[in-house]
């Protein structure tokens, strides 16, 4: 036996001649490329290096061991094939496959591009051999360093931001720097609407500031928490909460969930307060690369500009591919965003303290990003589940005036949904959001609510070329981790420094209009077109807003029979192939949590709304001059030419006396039509990987529609106090299907 064992050892490399050889050579590098890309997406928190180090020797080890025992192998079963080269090829298709696999690739399409990998890996090692047999190889092998130094450039580019993110593009340049920063605007055919009397609220303001941070002084991770740290906080005791805290998580943090740090940055004006209090926190990224320092763009805005600027640190709460996500982070998001108002709180009474006398607690606004933008929302709305946390108390005394979400989640926590009254709400979100791929801002904006004739308003921006990561500096330009992040389309995405200008100007004129009451900026949230040189022409725009003087003549839930307003009214409906109520979906088929009116034609069609008597008077009374109603337009496809195309809609206002007018919706504001979205580099990829969840290419999203009555009044001659009637749609041009929701008045 063991002359045999010896004898078929002696044949084991029979068939690797140099050719394969070369070939074994590029699935060694293939197989090291991967593990480098797994290193960057398992971060350990000892350092890219390290962890790239690490992963590529232990992989280089395990590589050449389990290629040499598959040779042995092959040899013993007489299998005539190149054996040692065969090892290799199993080794890094399977390592490709559960790469893959891992990363929600699914069977088919796991093992199909692992089969592709690792044939590339062979070949290109193969040619890469024969390139250097050549005459002249010094120069082939020169070329070869070089065009691996580009390729590796790129990736790097692609992998941690491209260099034109460092600083806004030459067209984001304001066209509303002069003295008194109005601009004359207008749509399509010339009709002027709205411009705002002020600066761009993108543009620094005049404060100077300084900035520093607070935090536990004893942090193992960052030194600015640590002993640079020049403000100690308390920790705080979660364990109320939070029963388990993973050992691994304990050895990197250095503490558990009974000594939570409150950490944070801080933008402080200089001069003398109070200034309005605005808190921002992360959300959900890998543990071991930091957060909280992703959204010092808008910190220093909002400082200069007089407003107290906090970037809280809760990356203690984030998922690790070593040591999971701690239980209740949802909850305990919003928990520790309270705690922190609290430590502010304690700051605000020391006479030593930079923010003695600075806070004007009764200006309170919270800015949250993914989770967080959940946890925002959760925290305003504190008592629906720290109603019985007696060290919460002293929340009572602070007044939360408004609430941002940057591409929020919408989960339910302990079966409960946030449910804000009488606070201001802003909601952005990116149709290319490859993370949070559904608008579920939507969903906590129709769960707002205001008291009538209260001074609060909500409204949402919704961005064609924007995805979830670049709201944030720090989380680099994919949605998800690698090696997954690289399958996702980033072609004429908007650049990082674009969409954080998008969230300066709309962020920073949300907080002018609800801490500083500066009312100029509102028709911002109205319609956006009235300042279309602040934002990036790199993408379109879908904006709603409502505010707390709508008087609403139709909202479609208080019953299901079409037919009827509840004021008393009637509808009535012509020429529709479609026309039901039926539930607001996402990209998922979920319901939003609000009901329209669903319209669908092929020729000439007419919805009519007849107004209630008691209704039209109260639009008299309450002063109510704007006519308002949100709308998607759900692209049904022109079916002459297969091309999508935006429908013909005309607005007609009937007075009690004067003359009817009826002037096209487009010349108030565009009528967009659906974003599609190609969430992957490949479209047959979209229903194939990640369990379908980019099978959707569409969300029909609402955009809102202001109509001032004394565009209509002009028109037609109305008297002062003429009393609105009858409304009706007039559908026309190529076939559509819409959704109507939020008809009536404001002021």
């Amino acid at each position: 036996m063991a002359q045999w064992l010896k004898a078929r050892m002696q044949q084991r490399l029979a068939y690797d001649r140099t050719l394969f050889y070369h070939g074994s050579a590029g699935l060694l590098m293939a197989g090291t490329l991967a593990m480098v890309l797994v290193a960057l997406g398992m971060p350990t928190g000892f350092g890219t290096l390290v962890d790239i180090g690490g992963f590529v020797s232990l992989n280089t080890v395990a590589l050449y061991a389990a290629a040499q025992l598959c040779s042995v192998l092959l040899t013993l079963v007489f299998v005539p094939v190149p054996r040692l080269f065969a090892g290799f090829f199993l080794y890094v298709g399977f390592e490709a496959y559960f790469i893959l696999y891992y990363s929600e690739f699914g069977m088919l399409m796991a093992a199909l591009f692992a089969a592709a990998y690792a044939i590339c890996g062979a070949v290109a090692g193969m040619l890469l051999g024969q390139i250097v047999k050549l005459p002249g190889r010094g120069l082939a092998i020169a070329g070869i360093i070089l065009a691996g130094a580009l390729f590796v450039n790129v990736a790097a580019n692609q992998l941690r931001g491209a260099s034109d993110d460092a600083a806004p593009a030459a067209d984001m340049d304001s066209n509303y720097s002069s003295a008194d920063g109005a601009s004359d605007m207008s749509l399509g055919d010339g009709v002027p609407f709205a411009s705002i009397e002020a600066d761009n609220p993108a543009l620094p303001g005049d404060y100077s500031y300084k900035a520093f941070t607070y935090g536990s002084g004893s942090d193992k991770q960052r030194s600015e928490y640590g002993e640079q740290t020049e403000l100690l906080a308390t920790s705080v005791d979660a364990s109320a909460y939070i029963k388990k805290w993973a050992w691994l998580k304990k050895q990197f943090w250095g503490f558990d969930q009974r000594e939570l740090p409150l950490n944070a940055r801080v933008w402080m004006p200089e001069g003398d307060g109070a200034f309005p209090l605005v808190l921002m926190v992360h959300g959900n990224h890998l543990m071991e690369e930091f957060s909280d320092a992703g959204y010092a763009y808008l910190g220093e805005l909002l400082a200069s500009r007089g407003f107290i600027a906090i970037s809280v640190d809760e990356n203690f709460l984030n998922y690790s591919v070593w040591s999971s996500i701690p239980e209740q982070d949802m909850k305990m998001r919003a928990w520790i965003m309270l705690k922190h108002i609290q430590q502010i709180q304690s700051f605000s009474t020391l006479t030593d303290n930079p923010f003695y006398s600075k806070v004007d607690f009764s200006k309170v606004s919270l800015i949250g990003h993914s989770r967080g933008g959940q946890a925002v929302a959760m925290a305003v709305d504190y008592k629906r589940w720290f109603a019985e946390d007696e060290g919460l108390s002293s929340i009572a005394q602070v007044n939360f005036a408004s609430v941002v979400a940057l591409a929020p989640t919408d989960k339910q926590v302990d079966n409960a949904s946030a449910r804000i009254k009488d606070v201001s709400y802003l909601t952005l979100q990116g149709a290319r959001d490859g993370d949070v791929n559904s608008f579920y801002g939507d969903r906590q904006y129709i769960r707002t609510s205001f008291t009538l004739g209260s001074p609060y308003f909500k409204a949402s921006l919704y961005m064609s070329e924007a995805n979830h990561s670049r709201f944030n500096s720090d989380w680099g330009m994919m949605d998800e981790r690698v090696p997954g992040g690289l399958f996702l389309n980033q072609q004429n995405m908007m650049t990082q420094a674009e969409q954080q200008q998008a969230a300066k100007v709309y962020v920073s004129a949300f907080l002018e209009s609800t801490l500083h009451g500066n009312d100029a900026y509102k028709p911002l949230f109205e319609n956006n077109k009235t300042a279309p040189d602040w934002l990036p022409s790199s993408s379109n725009y879908v904006s709603r807003y409502e505010d707390a003087s709508f008087l609403a003549a139709a909202r479609y839930e208080e019953d299901v029979n079409k037919l009827t307003l509840p004021s008393g009214g009637k509808l009535s409906a012509e020429g529709f192939k479609v026309w039901e109520e039926s539930e607001a979906k996402d990209r998922d088929n979920r319901n939003k949590g609000s009901r329209g009116a669903v319209l669908e034609w092929d020729a000439a069609a007419s919805y009519t709304l007849e107004l209630a008597g008691t209704y039209s008077e109260a639009i008299v009374s309450k002063g109510l001059n704007t006519f308002s109603f949100s709308m998607e337009n759900m692209g049904v496809e022109n079916r002459d030419d297969d091309a999508a195309a935006a429908p013909q809609i005309e607005l007609e206002l009937v007075p009690s006396q004067g003359q009817a007018v009826r002037l096209p919706l487009s010349s108030f504001n565009d009528i967009p039509l659906p974003f599609e979205t190609q969430f992957t580099i490949a479209p047959w990829l979209e229903k194939r990987i990640k369990k379908g969840k980019y099978k959707e290419s569409i969300e029909s999203v609402f955009q809102t529609y202001s109509l001032p009555l004394a565009r209509f009044a002009e028109a037609g001659g109305w008297p002062s106090g003429a009393k609105i009637t009858q409304i009706t749609f007039y559908f026309s041009g190529a076939a559509g299907r819409v959704m109507l929701d939020d008809i009536g008045f404001y002021q």
